[in-house]
C-alpha cells in the first residue's frame, strides 16, 4: 500500500511531476519534459525513473518517458493534495503570492502529515480547488463533517474539533479549561451579542463571543436529546454559571 513506503522528497516530486503531465491528459510524462519541470539534467531523470520503476511506483520505457503505476499514483494524489492545499491556506491566510506560496508550498509538502492536512482542510472549508483554479484532489481518510464556529451555532450538543486564534494566550486557556478536540459540549444558552452559556462535564461556563470563535465544532445529538422541525434544541431551564471568560 502506498502509505508503507518511505520516500525522499526528491523522489516525491518526480511522482508529481510525472502526475501533473497525466492530468493534463498526456499519455507519457518524457525524460525530457520532466528535466525541464524539475530544473535537473536528461540523465539524472534517467536514473530516478530507473529507481522509482524498481520500487513498482512508475513504468518506465526507455527513451520514451514514464507513467505512474497505481501505487505511484496514489503516493503522487496526496502530494498533489497536500501542495495545492498549502497553496490555498498561504495565499488566503497568510496572504503570500501565488509564485511564492507554490515554492514554499514545495518545502512544507514532505513534511506535513496526512492528518495535519486533512485538519488544514477542515480549517479551510474543504476548498476544491488551489489559488490557480487546478482541483485539490479529494481525500480518502478525511472526515468532511461540517465545522462551524462555536459562537455561531444554535443550542444544542457539538464535538470540538479544533482550537483556531492568532493569540496563544487564548489557545493555552481554552486548554487549561478542558476545552480541547474531541470534547463534547453542550450550548445550553445564546444571547445576541452576549456571551454563550455551555455544559462541559457537569460544569456550566459561559464563553465570551470572541473566545467562542475560537472554537471550531461539529454537530453531536446524544442519545435522548430531541429536536423541534427546524433542528433546534428544545428549550432549557436557564443555568446557575460560573463567570464568563
Amino acid at each position: 500500500m502506498a502509505q508503507d513506503y518511505e520516500l525522499s522528497s526528491s523522489e516525491e516530486e518526480y511522482l508529481e511531476a510525472i502526475y501533473t503531465r497525466q492530468e493534463g491528459k498526456a499519455q507519457v510524462a518524457t525524460t525530457r519534459e520532466l528535466a525541464t519541470c524539475l530544473g535537473v539534467r536528461d540523465a539524472s531523470v534517467t536514473e530516478m525513473l530507473k529507481k522509482l520503476s524498481e520500487k513498482g511506483l512508475v513504468n518506465y520505457t526507455p527513451y520514451h518517458g514514464a507513467t505512474l503505476t497505481k501505487t505511484g499514483c496514489e503516493i503522487a494524489t496526496k502530494v498533489k493534495r497536500k501542495h495545492r492545499l498549502l497553496e490555498r491556506f498561504l495565499v488566503d491566510i497568510c496572504g503570500i503570492g501565488k509564485r511564492e506560496s507554490h515554492k514554499q508550498a514545495c518545502e512544507i509538502e514532505h513534511v506535513i502529515s496526512d492528518e495535519a492536512i486533512d485538519n488544514l482542510s477542515a480549517q479551510l472549508g474543504y476548498p476544491s480547488t488551489c489559488p490557480g483554479g487546478s482541483a485539490i484532489p479529494a481525500s480518502d481518510t478525511e472526515d468532511q463533517t461540517p465545522v462551524s464556529k462555536l459562537s455561531e451555532v444554535k443550542e444544542g450538543s457539538y464535538m470540538i474539533r479544533f482550537l483556531t486564534s492568532p493569540e496563544p494566550e487564548t489557545i493555552s486557556r481554552l486548554c487549561s479549561l478542558g476545552l480541547i478536540p474531541g470534547l463534547t459540549v453542550r450550548v445550553l444558552q445564546t444571547v445576541s451579542g452576549g456571551p454563550l452559556i455551555i455544559e462541559m462535564k457537569d460544569t456550566q461556563i459561559a464563553l465570551g463571543r470572541d473566545v467562542a470563535d475560537s472554537l471550531l465544532v461539529s454537530r453531536k445529538r446524544l442519545k435522548g436529546e430531541e429536536e423541534d422541525e427546524r433542528g433546534e434544541a428544545p428549550p432549557r431551564r436557564r443555568p446557575q454559571v460560573s463567570p464568563h471568560l
